[in-house]
């Protein structure tokens, strides 16, 4: 059925990158969110972070979450009114939220005729940001699959070139503003530093597009998904199934693409009359939480590998150390991890379903299976450098224990030669010799004692 064509596609691009900013929440939740979170915007709004790119500049704000509350959607923390603090990328010609493409996407769509919108970068507190944007396409004489496709895939190579650079500018600056305004976070020696990332081909790792078509003929079919399998990468033969509860729009998730239909039709209904950009936002957080798991089992496991290999050699001193620094990284994950756990995204049925079968195809509960898991293993490293912290202090009473021995041994040997020596004159020399003598025998005695009896 390659011969569908349509008229208009929308299409959404969003793909997360690394900040290793762990916000401590609880903190700042005490401090004061939105207080913590404006500070923050009005000091990024005085940095000129595109000052060598004259065409764009920043706009700082708060995501406002008001909308999404409308849709019983909970993307924000309870009781506040905003969420995310989010950069809107400012064209300074035409004074709108966008980046033109310069570049040629396709036969269908030459230079000048697509344009990136609504190009915004969310900053999570989880250590994640996410770049996203969107295109609208139309074309009189229909669009073909086939060409969506070969438009997707320029584009998608376009948004990394367009963006990959600003998104580690903005990172950069963010993390800066952060410490510079000394917003609390959870500082972790094993958390990798930001300048260490390669920003040219690997500050974003990978992308999510999401297609929405409006198409009222589609809903004729029942299971207009079927005719997209080649670009929703499905899992499996039987993998194409719509997931919306409601007759006015289909819903398909994939791992890397997803589509929605959406009719004309309209019921009156405030729920089944939300816009579309609900189920986009509701991707992106998951994708954000997602890659945040994703990271942090990364972390985990070096941290782990770093512990393993040095412990066995380190001193009493060094292994109390290391205990803080472990047991100290172990609460902070499981609080960054209750956090995770606690957030609520939406009250909607429907978007329940959603986000549970986007954790279902993204293999979410084996990452925090084996996150877990990875977690009770520093347990059990943190159990043996308190055993090889006992077993240094035993080492050292012993040692105590020994020169303490060797000292009195000396004074007992001492004292019978001055007892003895009104009856045997005794050299000096032989005298010194007598007292080293037993030492060392005695201390030699003492040494296999205690090395059989802790073998024992």
């Amino acid at each position: 059925m390659l011969d569908l064509v349509f008229d208009k596609i929308e299409e959404f691009i969003f793909a997360p990158f690394n900040t290793f900013i762990y916000l401590d929440t609880d903190e700042i939740l005490f401090r004061g969110l939105r207080k913590e979170q404006w500070k923050l915007v009005e000091e990024l709004n005085k940095e000129h972070i595109l000052a060598d790119i004259p065409e764009f500049s920043i706009e700082w704000t708060l995501e406002d979450s008001s909308e999404f509350k409308l849709s019983k959607g909970v993307f924000t923390p309870p009781g506040t009114d905003n969420s995310f603090v989010v950069a809107k990328l400012i064209h300074n010609d035409s004074n709108s939220c966008c980046h033109p493409i310069c570049d040629e996407v396709s036969e269908k769509f030459p230079i000048d005729t697509l344009i990136f919108k609504d190009v915004r970068f969310y900053f999570s507190d989880v250590g994640v940001a996410t770049c996203s944007v969107r295109v609208e396409m139309d074309d009189e004489d229909g669009i073909t699959i086939l060409e969506l496709e070969e438009t997707s895939e320029r584009l998608n190579v376009l948004f990394k070139k367009y963006f990959e650079d600003i998104s580690f500018r903005l990172a950069e600056k963010y993390i800066e503003l952060v410490n510079k305004l000394e917003i609390p976070y959870h500082r972790f020696s094993f958390l990798p530093d930001i300048r260490e990332v390669d920003k040219s081909t690997h500050f974003i790792p990978w992308t999510h597009r999401i297609y929405h078509i409006p198409a009222d003929r589609m809903f004729d079919m029942d299971n207009p998904g079927e005719h997209f399998r080649t670009l929703l990468t499905p899992s499996s033969k039987m993998d194409i199934e719509d997931l919306s509860i409601y007759e006015n729009r289909y819903v398909y998730f994939g791992w890397g693409h997803s589509i929605i239909f959406t009719s004309s039709q309209e019921d009156g209904y405030s729920q089944t009359s939300r816009p579309v950009y609900d189920y986009v936002r509701l991707v992106e957080i998951a994708q954000a939480k997602w890659q945040f798991l994703d990271v942090l089992k990364d972390v985990i496991k070096y941290a782990l590998s770093s512990f393993n290999r040095h412990f066995e050699h380190m001193e009493l001193s060094d292994l109390q150390d290391s205990i803080i620094e472990v047991r100290s990284f172990t609460n902070g994950i499981n609080r960054i991890l209750a956090d995770y756990r606690g957030i609520k995204i939406t009250f909607d049925t429907e978007k329940r379903i959603l986000l549970r079968e986007l954790h279902d195809r993204w293999l979410t509960d084996n990452l925090l299976e084996a996150l877990t898991e990875d977690l009770e293993s520093i347990e059990e490293l943190l159990d043996q450098l308190y055993q090889r912290q006992k077993e240094q202090r035993e080492e050292s009473l012993n040692t105590i224990a020994l020169l303490f021995t060797i000292v009195g041994i000396i004074e007992i040997i001492a004292l019978v030669i001055e007892i003895l020596y009104p009856v045997f004159e005794i050299n000096p020399f032989v005298e010194l010799g007598l007292i080293a003598l037993g030492t060392i025998s005695m201390a030699i005695i003492i040494s296999l004692y205690l090395r059989y009896s802790s073998r024992g």
